[in-house]
Protein backbone atom coordinates (compact mmCIF):
# COMPACT_ATOMS: atom_id res chain seq x y z
CA UNK A 1 0.00 0.00 0.00
CA UNK A 2 2.35 2.60 0.71
CA UNK A 3 4.93 1.53 -2.70
CA UNK A 4 1.32 2.69 -4.15
CA UNK A 5 0.51 5.79 -2.78
CA UNK A 6 4.29 7.05 -2.93
CA UNK A 7 4.38 5.84 -6.63
CA UNK A 8 0.84 7.57 -7.11
CA UNK A 9 2.11 10.91 -5.65
CA UNK A 10 5.80 10.51 -7.67
CA UNK A 11 3.65 9.83 -11.04
CA UNK A 12 1.05 12.98 -10.62
CA UNK A 13 3.58 15.49 -9.78
CA UNK A 14 5.82 14.18 -12.73
CA UNK A 15 3.11 14.57 -14.74
CA UNK A 16 2.11 17.85 -14.52
CA UNK A 17 5.52 19.06 -14.43
CA UNK A 18 6.64 17.04 -17.94
CA UNK A 19 3.75 18.08 -19.58
CA UNK A 20 3.54 21.63 -18.75
CA UNK A 21 7.28 22.12 -19.40
CA UNK A 22 7.33 19.98 -22.66
CA UNK A 23 3.76 21.15 -24.34
CA UNK A 24 2.12 23.71 -20.97
CA UNK A 25 4.20 26.46 -23.11
CA UNK A 26 4.49 25.39 -26.74
CA UNK A 27 2.08 26.85 -29.10
CA UNK A 28 1.91 23.92 -30.95
CA UNK A 29 -1.64 22.30 -32.18
CA UNK A 30 -3.96 21.26 -29.17
CA UNK A 31 -4.91 17.74 -30.26
CA UNK A 32 -1.03 17.43 -30.37
CA UNK A 33 -0.69 18.48 -27.13
CA UNK A 34 -3.75 16.28 -25.83
CA UNK A 35 -2.21 13.49 -27.55
CA UNK A 36 1.22 13.79 -25.47
CA UNK A 37 -0.56 14.99 -22.45
CA UNK A 38 -2.30 11.50 -22.58
CA UNK A 39 1.41 9.12 -23.03
CA UNK A 40 3.15 11.42 -20.70
CA UNK A 41 0.31 10.32 -17.97
CA UNK A 42 0.58 6.79 -19.44
CA UNK A 43 4.43 6.24 -18.64
CA UNK A 44 4.72 7.74 -15.37
CA UNK A 45 1.55 5.37 -14.40
CA UNK A 46 3.29 2.34 -15.81
CA UNK A 47 4.59 0.71 -12.96
CA UNK A 48 1.15 1.05 -11.44
CA UNK A 49 -0.38 -0.53 -14.62
CA UNK A 50 1.83 -2.97 -14.97
CA UNK A 51 1.28 -4.01 -10.74
CA UNK A 52 -2.43 -3.48 -11.31
CA UNK A 53 -2.30 -6.22 -14.45
CA UNK A 54 -0.13 -8.60 -12.11
CA UNK A 55 -2.51 -8.78 -8.93
CA UNK A 56 -4.98 -9.88 -11.50
CA UNK A 57 -3.65 -12.78 -12.15
CA UNK A 58 -2.57 -12.11 -15.89
CA UNK A 59 0.42 -14.24 -17.26
CA UNK A 60 1.47 -15.27 -20.78
CA UNK A 61 2.42 -13.50 -23.86
CA UNK A 62 -0.05 -10.75 -23.33
CA UNK A 63 1.09 -9.52 -20.37
CA UNK A 64 4.45 -10.11 -20.99
CA UNK A 65 4.24 -7.51 -23.67
CA UNK A 66 1.86 -5.12 -22.12
CA UNK A 67 4.28 -5.01 -19.40
CA UNK A 68 7.76 -4.56 -21.45
CA UNK A 69 6.00 -1.63 -23.21
CA UNK A 70 4.70 0.53 -19.98
CA UNK A 71 7.74 -0.14 -18.51
CA UNK A 72 9.86 1.36 -21.47
CA UNK A 73 7.34 3.84 -21.43
CA UNK A 74 8.07 4.56 -17.91
CA UNK A 75 12.10 4.48 -18.58
CA UNK A 76 11.42 6.99 -21.62
CA UNK A 77 9.51 9.61 -19.55
CA UNK A 78 12.43 9.52 -16.87
CA UNK A 79 14.71 10.32 -19.67
CA UNK A 80 12.65 12.73 -20.48
CA UNK A 81 11.96 14.55 -17.37
CA UNK A 82 15.64 14.93 -16.44
CA UNK A 83 16.55 15.91 -19.90
CA UNK A 84 14.11 18.77 -19.35
CA UNK A 85 14.63 19.46 -16.06
CA UNK A 86 18.54 19.81 -17.00
CA UNK A 87 17.66 21.38 -19.95
CA UNK A 88 15.90 24.26 -17.92
CA UNK A 89 18.65 24.82 -15.15
CA UNK A 90 21.48 25.52 -17.82
CA UNK A 91 19.13 27.77 -20.38
CA UNK A 92 18.30 29.81 -16.81
CA UNK A 93 21.83 30.06 -15.46
CA UNK A 94 23.09 30.68 -18.82
CA UNK A 95 20.56 33.64 -19.69
CA UNK A 96 21.05 34.98 -15.82
CA UNK A 97 24.33 35.25 -16.66
CA UNK A 98 23.58 36.79 -20.21
CA UNK A 99 21.65 39.62 -18.85
CA UNK A 100 23.87 40.46 -16.40
CA UNK A 101 26.86 41.02 -18.52
CA UNK A 102 25.09 41.65 -21.70
CA UNK A 103 21.32 42.68 -20.54
CA UNK A 104 17.88 41.51 -21.97
CA UNK A 105 17.98 39.70 -25.22
CA UNK A 106 14.07 38.09 -25.75
CA UNK A 107 15.43 35.97 -28.54
CA UNK A 108 17.63 34.14 -25.76
CA UNK A 109 14.91 34.28 -23.12
CA UNK A 110 13.84 30.90 -21.68
CA UNK A 111 10.23 32.35 -22.07
CA UNK A 112 10.72 32.86 -25.92
CA UNK A 113 8.29 30.55 -27.46
CA UNK A 114 9.31 29.63 -30.95
CA UNK A 115 13.11 29.17 -28.72
CA UNK A 116 11.04 27.07 -26.35
CA UNK A 117 9.43 24.74 -29.25
CA UNK A 118 13.03 24.19 -31.29
CA UNK A 119 14.60 23.45 -27.88
CA UNK A 120 11.90 21.30 -26.82
CA UNK A 121 12.34 19.24 -30.14
CA UNK A 122 16.37 18.98 -29.64
CA UNK A 123 15.05 17.45 -26.30
CA UNK A 124 13.26 14.77 -27.38
CA UNK A 125 15.49 13.44 -30.16
CA UNK A 126 18.61 13.48 -27.71
CA UNK A 127 16.08 11.43 -25.25
CA UNK A 128 15.10 8.98 -28.21
CA UNK A 129 18.94 8.74 -28.99
CA UNK A 130 19.45 8.02 -25.26
CA UNK A 131 16.36 5.66 -24.69
CA UNK A 132 17.40 3.71 -27.36
CA UNK A 133 21.08 3.41 -26.13
CA UNK A 134 19.32 2.19 -22.73
CA UNK A 135 17.43 -0.42 -24.46
CA UNK A 136 20.14 -1.57 -26.52
CA UNK A 137 22.21 -1.61 -22.90
CA UNK A 138 19.35 -3.56 -20.56
CA UNK A 139 19.31 -6.69 -24.09
CA UNK A 140 22.57 -6.96 -24.03
CA UNK A 141 23.80 -10.15 -22.48
CA UNK A 142 25.79 -9.23 -18.99
CA UNK A 143 29.59 -8.27 -19.03
CA UNK A 144 32.13 -10.60 -17.43
CA UNK A 145 33.82 -8.89 -14.40
CA UNK A 146 36.93 -10.37 -13.17
CA UNK A 147 38.88 -9.91 -10.11
CA UNK A 148 41.42 -11.77 -7.84
CA UNK A 149 42.60 -11.92 -4.30
CA UNK A 150 45.19 -13.11 -2.80
CA UNK A 151 45.78 -14.09 1.04
CA UNK A 152 48.24 -16.60 2.69
CA UNK A 153 45.11 -18.16 4.20
CA UNK A 154 43.66 -19.46 1.02
CA UNK A 155 45.62 -22.67 1.01
CA UNK A 156 44.04 -23.55 -2.21
CA UNK A 157 43.03 -21.34 -5.91
CA UNK A 158 39.19 -20.96 -5.64
CA UNK A 159 37.04 -19.58 -8.07
CA UNK A 160 33.54 -17.88 -7.33
CA UNK A 161 30.63 -16.82 -9.67
CA UNK A 162 28.57 -13.82 -8.12
CA UNK A 163 25.22 -13.16 -9.57
CA UNK A 164 23.14 -10.85 -8.02
CA UNK A 165 19.95 -8.76 -9.36
CA UNK A 166 18.58 -11.11 -12.14
CA UNK A 167 14.55 -10.26 -11.32
CA UNK A 168 13.45 -13.13 -12.17
CA UNK A 169 9.74 -12.69 -13.25
CA UNK A 170 7.06 -13.64 -15.39
CA UNK A 171 8.25 -11.74 -18.30
CA UNK A 172 11.77 -12.76 -18.45
CA UNK A 173 11.99 -15.70 -20.73
CA UNK A 174 13.19 -19.26 -19.92
CA UNK A 175 15.64 -18.62 -23.03
CA UNK A 176 17.31 -15.86 -21.15
CA UNK A 177 17.89 -18.02 -17.80
CA UNK A 178 19.11 -20.71 -19.81
CA UNK A 179 21.92 -18.61 -21.65
CA UNK A 180 22.84 -16.59 -18.38
CA UNK A 181 23.27 -20.71 -16.40
CA UNK A 182 25.14 -21.53 -19.38
CA UNK A 183 27.59 -18.97 -19.42
CA UNK A 184 28.35 -19.90 -15.60
CA UNK A 185 28.51 -23.22 -15.74
CA UNK A 186 31.32 -22.31 -18.71
CA UNK A 187 33.68 -20.54 -16.52
CA UNK A 188 34.11 -23.80 -14.19
CA UNK A 189 33.31 -22.32 -10.60
CA UNK A 190 33.74 -24.00 -7.76
CA UNK A 191 31.23 -21.94 -6.00
CA UNK A 192 28.59 -20.16 -7.31
CA UNK A 193 27.16 -17.30 -4.84
CA UNK A 194 23.49 -15.31 -5.60
CA UNK A 195 23.53 -12.02 -3.62
CA UNK A 196 20.07 -11.51 -3.70
CA UNK A 197 16.52 -10.22 -5.77
CA UNK A 198 17.31 -13.03 -8.11
CA UNK A 199 13.62 -13.60 -8.16
CA UNK A 200 11.06 -11.05 -8.40
CA UNK A 201 7.76 -13.20 -8.22
CA UNK A 202 5.39 -15.17 -7.35
CA UNK A 203 6.96 -18.84 -6.89
CA UNK A 204 4.14 -20.67 -8.97
CA UNK A 205 4.26 -17.77 -11.72
CA UNK A 206 7.97 -18.47 -12.72
CA UNK A 207 8.35 -22.68 -12.63
CA UNK A 208 9.66 -22.51 -16.02
CA UNK A 209 12.46 -20.11 -15.27
CA UNK A 210 13.38 -21.68 -11.86
CA UNK A 211 14.16 -24.98 -13.17
CA UNK A 212 16.30 -23.53 -16.30
CA UNK A 213 18.27 -21.44 -12.65
CA UNK A 214 18.41 -24.75 -11.00
CA UNK A 215 20.71 -26.11 -13.79
CA UNK A 216 23.42 -24.27 -12.05
CA UNK A 217 26.77 -26.43 -11.34
CA UNK A 218 30.03 -26.33 -9.57
CA UNK A 219 32.10 -28.25 -7.31
CA UNK A 220 30.00 -27.35 -4.28
CA UNK A 221 25.95 -26.36 -4.30
CA UNK A 222 25.07 -22.66 -4.93
CA UNK A 223 24.74 -20.54 -2.01
CA UNK A 224 21.89 -17.86 -2.11
CA UNK A 225 20.98 -15.26 0.39
CA UNK A 226 18.00 -12.76 0.06
CA UNK A 227 17.52 -9.67 -1.25
CA UNK A 228 14.76 -6.83 -0.74
CA UNK A 229 12.53 -8.53 -3.74
CA UNK A 230 11.74 -11.84 -2.38
CA UNK A 231 10.95 -10.23 0.79
CA UNK A 232 8.00 -8.93 -1.21
CA UNK A 233 7.08 -11.86 -2.85
CA UNK A 234 6.46 -14.21 -0.37
CA UNK A 235 10.43 -15.56 1.82
CA UNK A 236 9.09 -18.39 3.06
CA UNK A 237 7.97 -19.84 -0.40
CA UNK A 238 10.81 -19.17 -1.84
CA UNK A 239 13.25 -20.08 1.08
CA UNK A 240 11.26 -23.98 0.35
CA UNK A 241 11.92 -23.70 -3.57
CA UNK A 242 15.57 -22.91 -3.25
CA UNK A 243 15.63 -25.88 -0.99
CA UNK A 244 14.44 -27.60 -2.83
CA UNK A 245 16.68 -26.85 -5.96
CA UNK A 246 19.55 -27.83 -4.04
CA UNK A 247 20.44 -24.53 -3.29
CA UNK A 248 22.10 -23.87 0.19
CA UNK A 249 19.94 -20.80 1.70
CA UNK A 250 22.48 -18.13 3.34
CA UNK A 251 20.26 -16.74 5.50
CA UNK A 252 22.39 -16.00 9.29
CA UNK A 253 24.55 -19.29 8.15
CA UNK A 254 27.60 -20.19 6.80
CA UNK A 255 29.47 -22.92 5.26
CA UNK A 256 32.96 -23.59 5.50
CA UNK A 257 35.11 -24.77 2.33
CA UNK A 258 37.87 -26.89 3.63
CA UNK A 259 39.91 -27.79 -0.11
CA UNK A 260 40.41 -23.84 0.19
CA UNK A 261 40.56 -22.81 3.90
CA UNK A 262 37.46 -20.31 2.69
CA UNK A 263 34.38 -19.88 4.74
CA UNK A 264 31.17 -18.21 3.29
CA UNK A 265 28.56 -16.60 5.44
CA UNK A 266 24.99 -14.80 4.16
CA UNK A 267 23.13 -12.56 6.13
CA UNK A 268 19.28 -11.33 4.59
CA UNK A 269 18.71 -7.76 2.99
CA UNK A 270 19.69 -5.66 6.28
CA UNK A 271 17.45 -2.66 5.10
CA UNK A 272 14.33 -5.44 5.33
CA UNK A 273 15.87 -7.25 8.49
CA UNK A 274 15.97 -3.60 10.21
CA UNK A 275 12.72 -2.61 9.63
CA UNK A 276 10.97 -6.49 10.82
CA UNK A 277 9.80 -7.87 13.54
CA UNK A 278 10.24 -11.31 12.33
CA UNK A 279 13.32 -11.27 10.52
CA UNK A 280 17.16 -10.16 11.83
CA UNK A 281 20.61 -10.05 10.52
CA UNK A 282 22.77 -12.06 13.04
CA UNK A 283 26.50 -11.85 11.95
CA UNK A 284 27.52 -13.74 14.80
CA UNK A 285 25.33 -16.91 14.17
CA UNK A 286 26.48 -16.27 10.18
CA UNK A 287 30.36 -16.90 11.33
CA UNK A 288 29.46 -19.56 14.08
CA UNK A 289 31.09 -22.25 11.94
CA UNK A 290 34.26 -20.08 10.81
CA UNK A 291 37.68 -21.88 12.05
CA UNK A 292 40.37 -19.15 13.05
CA UNK A 293 42.49 -18.82 10.05
CA UNK A 294 39.41 -19.02 7.74
CA UNK A 295 39.32 -16.59 4.82
CA UNK A 296 36.22 -15.00 5.17
CA UNK A 297 33.42 -14.03 2.82
CA UNK A 298 30.26 -12.49 3.42
CA UNK A 299 26.87 -12.45 1.19
CA UNK A 300 24.94 -9.27 1.73
CA UNK A 301 22.63 -8.35 -0.91
CA UNK A 302 22.55 -4.45 0.98
CA UNK A 303 26.57 -2.96 0.86
CA UNK A 304 26.30 -0.50 3.39
CA UNK A 305 26.60 -3.48 5.86
CA UNK A 306 29.86 -3.62 5.14
CA UNK A 307 30.49 -0.24 7.77
CA UNK A 308 29.39 -2.01 10.62
CA UNK A 309 32.41 -4.50 10.14
CA UNK A 310 35.84 -4.53 11.29
CA UNK A 311 38.74 -6.31 9.09
CA UNK A 312 39.03 -9.20 12.14
CA UNK A 313 35.61 -9.64 10.76
CA UNK A 314 35.34 -10.51 7.41
CA UNK A 315 37.83 -9.88 4.21
CA UNK A 316 35.42 -9.82 1.40
CA UNK A 317 32.26 -8.69 1.07
CA UNK A 318 29.76 -9.31 -1.74
CA UNK A 319 26.93 -7.45 -2.55
CA UNK A 320 24.22 -5.92 -5.30
CA UNK A 321 20.71 -4.03 -4.72
CA UNK A 322 22.21 -0.48 -6.20
CA UNK A 323 22.32 -2.20 -10.10
CA UNK A 324 25.23 0.30 -10.61
CA UNK A 325 22.19 3.07 -10.94
CA UNK A 326 20.53 1.29 -14.07
CA UNK A 327 19.57 4.49 -15.80
CA UNK A 328 21.42 7.73 -15.97
CA UNK A 329 21.17 10.01 -14.26
CA UNK A 330 19.62 7.75 -11.91
CA UNK A 331 22.92 7.07 -10.23
CA UNK A 332 22.71 10.09 -8.64
CA UNK A 333 20.03 9.40 -6.48
CA UNK A 334 21.07 5.94 -6.03
CA UNK A 335 24.36 6.96 -5.17
CA UNK A 336 22.44 9.53 -2.36
CA UNK A 337 20.51 6.29 -1.56
CA UNK A 338 23.56 3.53 -1.25
CA UNK A 339 26.46 5.27 0.62
CA UNK A 340 28.60 2.28 -1.95
CA UNK A 341 26.85 1.88 -5.82
CA UNK A 342 29.21 -0.23 -8.25
CA UNK A 343 32.79 -1.81 -7.88
CA UNK A 344 35.37 -2.51 -5.87
CA UNK A 345 36.06 -0.10 -2.58
CA UNK A 346 38.00 -0.50 0.49
CA UNK A 347 36.20 0.24 3.32
CA UNK A 348 38.45 -0.19 6.93
CA UNK A 349 40.81 -3.10 5.66
CA UNK A 350 37.48 -5.03 3.90
CA UNK A 351 37.24 -5.62 0.05
CA UNK A 352 33.85 -4.78 -1.00
CA UNK A 353 32.21 -5.51 -4.32
CA UNK A 354 29.33 -4.36 -5.09
CA UNK A 355 27.94 -5.60 -8.78
CA UNK A 356 25.43 -3.85 -10.90
CA UNK A 357 23.59 -7.08 -11.16
CA UNK A 358 23.07 -9.13 -14.37
CA UNK A 359 19.36 -8.16 -15.08
CA UNK A 360 17.00 -4.90 -14.09
CA UNK A 361 14.69 -3.59 -12.62
CA UNK A 362 10.93 -2.37 -14.23
CA UNK A 363 12.26 -0.95 -17.88
CA UNK A 364 14.40 -3.19 -19.63
CA UNK A 365 17.01 -0.32 -20.15
CA UNK A 366 20.37 -0.20 -18.99
CA UNK A 367 22.15 3.79 -19.75
CA UNK A 368 26.37 3.56 -18.77
CA UNK A 369 25.33 0.99 -16.15
CA UNK A 370 26.21 -2.62 -17.91
CA UNK A 371 24.83 -5.88 -16.94
CA UNK A 372 27.71 -8.13 -15.30
CA UNK A 373 28.36 -11.34 -14.06
CA UNK A 374 31.65 -11.40 -11.60
CA UNK A 375 34.22 -13.96 -11.53
CA UNK A 376 36.18 -14.18 -8.42
CA UNK A 377 39.56 -15.90 -8.25
CA UNK A 378 40.93 -16.41 -4.75
CA UNK A 379 44.70 -17.09 -4.89
CA UNK A 380 46.86 -19.20 -2.81
CA UNK A 381 49.62 -16.75 -1.55
CA UNK A 382 52.90 -18.25 -0.14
Amino acid sequence: MYFAIASTIIAIACSVITIRTLVGYSDIRRPYKIATSILVVMAWFAPLLAGGMRCLGLNGEIYSTASHILYLMFGAAFILFTMLLCRDVVWFVFYGLYQKFFGVNWKLHPKNISLLDKANFIVVLLTIVLVATAIYGGSKEPTLNKLEFASSRISKDMRIVMISDTHINRTIPVEKVKKLVDRVNALNPDVIVLVGDIADDKVEAVKDQMDALGKLKAKYPPLYTFGNHEFYNGLIPWQFKFKTMGFLIMFNHGVRIPDHNVYIAGIPDAHIANNSDIWNVNFIQAFKGAKQGNYKILLSHTPDFVDYLNKASVDLQLSGHTHGGQIFPFHILAKYANKYLSGLYDVNGIKLYVSNGAGYWGPAMRLFAPSEITLIELKAKP
